[in-house]
């Protein structure tokens, strides 16, 4: 169980690091520190209410397994998310190459 932890541990260390230089680096400089919080912010309250959505589906379905479309919803955001950031930061660049 103490290996599975420090897995699990070690994954959202990883994600999670790279995921406050991303948004610090999206940020313009004169509203990062504002931004940044705000998003962080935001993105922890939503999470926090996984237990009682997840209760929630349960309740209005009747299958256990409802949470699972919850996670899978949030997958595909943040997925959206990282294309579109990713996409956007490359627009970018070429514009100031150019």
């Amino acid at each position: 169980m103490l290996g599975v932890e420090l897995w699990l541990s070690f994954l959202y260390g990883s994600y999670n690091g790279a995921m406050v230089v991303a948004l610090t680096e999206v940020m313009p400089v004169e509203v990062r520190t504002t931004g940044f919080s705000l998003a962080y912010s935001l993105a922890t309250t939503i999470g926090g209410f996984t237990p009682a959505i997840s209760t929630y589906l349960i309740h209005v379905t009747g299958n256990k397994a409802a949470p699972g479309a919850w996670m899978a919803v949030a997958a595909v955001c943040g997925l959206i998310a990282t294309l579109v950031l990713y996409r956007s930061t490359e627009a970018r660049s070429q514009y100031k190459t150019a």
